[in-house]
Parts: C-alpha cells; sequence; structure tokens
C-alpha cells in the first residue's frame, strides 16, 4: 500500500487520530480513523496485530457489511501495517 496512492491522511478532519481516506480497490471513498490499535508478539518472532476503527464515512457500503467483511479488514489491516512500517523506518533513518 502506498500513501497518495491507495490512502491518504484526512488532516481536515478533527479526530483524536488522524482519519484516513481509501483511494484505490472496492473500498475507495470509505474514510475511517484507527482508535485501539495494538501489537502482540508471537513465539516464532513475528507478531499480530489487533486494532479497532471507526468508519466516518462509508460510501455506498453498510458499516454492519463491512464490520463483517474480512478483505475488508485484511485491506485495512495492510494499511495500519504500512503505516506502522514507515513510522518505524522514518525514526531509524533508515
Amino acid at each position: 500500500m502506498v500513501i497518495e496512492e491507495d490512502y491518504k491522511f484526512r488532516d481536515d478532519l478533527k479526530y483524536d487520530t488522524v482519519p484516513i481516506e481509501l483511494l484505490s480497490g472496492p473500498y475507495a471513498g470509505i474514510v475511517l480513523r484507527y482508535t485501539k490499535v495494538g501489537i502482540k508478539e508471537q513465539v516464532n518472532d513475528s507478531a499480530t496485530i489487533k486494532f479497532d476503527y471507526d468508519i466516518i464515512h462509508n460510501n455506498r457500503f453498510k458499516e454492519d457489511k463491512l464490520k463483517h467483511d474480512l478483505l475488508f479488514q485484511e485491506h485495512i489491516g495492510i494499511i495500519l501495517n504500512n503505516m506502522i512500517l514507515e513510522s518505524v523506518s522514518s525514526d531509524v533513518g533508515c
């Protein structure tokens, strides 16, 4: 996932956390914000991301359906993972 290609930050919307707008794929136009994010380290040196989110604008989708749509969950999970990796990379000067 690429910022400004697949998603963008919506600094113009005032929330506790900065919302993102999905720009590509079947979910383009949806605006959401992550509310809780946790990372749990696994025994095999991998990690699992757990997150909650609020949908701010859902375009043509019903919010209940999105909450149960595994492809949507995976899509926004990949974006969150990308955002975390980008943040870590910039913190260590990579």
